[in-house]
């Protein structure tokens, strides 16, 4: 016979053993590459899951701070309103309860301040007026309460 062809042939024969060799190995690792892929795909699942609710809690914080906020300013804008009219008068004086609306002020469209005021503290013949004013945003999910004492 030809020399080269049965070098040719048992280069055949070799790479025969060589492919049956990598399919019994393909055969033996095939069920085990299934539940590492599971396993990948469900840590995969678990850490997304973790990042949505870290964005979740950081959304609802902001949110609760910024109404937190807007019911200090409510607050703080009702006791200068009130002041408006209580340093109007020669003597302190004022009662009652005031309900302040901000349904036209841009930034405070959802917030309104409940304003008290008290004149009954006499010190050395002065009077001194005490206003209290609380600020409410988005219904009662956030208050805030500001109160000043003036002469």
């Amino acid at each position: 016979m030809f020399p080269e062809f049965s070098r040719l042939s048992s280069l055949k024969k070799a790479s025969l053993k060589k492919t049956s060799l990598q399919k019994s190995s393909l055969k033996k690792s095939g069920g085990f590459s299934l539940p590492v892929a599971i396993f990948i795909i469900v840590i995969l699942a678990l850490i997304a899951v973790a990042v949505n609710r870290l964005v979740e809690t950081g959304s609802r914080s902001y949110v609760a701070s910024l109404l937190s906020s807007r019911a200090f300013y409510a607050a703080e804008s009702g006791v200068q309103l009130s002041l408006i009219q209580v340093l109007d008068t020669p003597v302190c004086s004022c009662s009652g309860v005031t309900d302040i609306s901000f349904t036209n002020v841009s930034g405070l469209s959802a917030c309104r301040a409940v304003v008290s005021c008290d004149d009954s503290l006499v010190i050395n013949g002065d009077t001194y007026c005490t206003l209290s004013s609380r600020g409410e945003c988005d219904g009662t999910n956030s208050q805030r309460t500001v109160e000043v004492r003036v002469k």
